[in-house]
């Protein structure tokens, strides 16, 4: 009697918690890019290449839309290895970042314009 009393309590349990679950939210993609100073629209706009390198490595921005860009290289605490001012001559900027003096180890790429930046990471082997 302990037995069907108990699958009986356990049949109404579980229905009961199957009743009161909600379906899944539907969320909607939207097509919308937001665009900022950058003029980056997806992650592929910077690209870093080698990546990991020996020291000598590309960044290279596509679709820029600043006139005018800070380029600053930090080390895996954050002290301020490298910084520059790129300006914009077409829409593409590309240059390349010689740090083979440093140690080896992970690096962090960051570009600004316009109150917004983008970081990006860099090994350095």
């Amino acid at each position: 009697m302990k037995q069907l009393l108990l699958t009986v309590f356990t049949c109404f349990t579980v229905l009961f918690v199957q009743a009161q679950a909600k379906p899944p939210a539907q969320v909607q993609a939207t097509q919308q890019v937001e665009k900022n100073p950058l003029g980056l629209e997806q992650e592929e706009s910077i690209s870093i290449y080698p990546n990991p390198s020996n020291g000598v490595f590309t960044i290279s921005v596509s679709n820029l839309e600043a006139e005018q860009v800070e380029l600053t290289i930090l080390n895996v605490i954050g002290n301020e290895i490298h910084r520059e001012t790129l300006r914009r001559s077409e829409p593409k900027l590309t240059r390349t970042i010689n740090l083979d003096r440093y140690a080896k180890g992970l690096y962090y790429v960051k570009l600004e314009a316009d109150n917004y930046s983008a970081v990006r990471r860099v090994v350095i082997k």
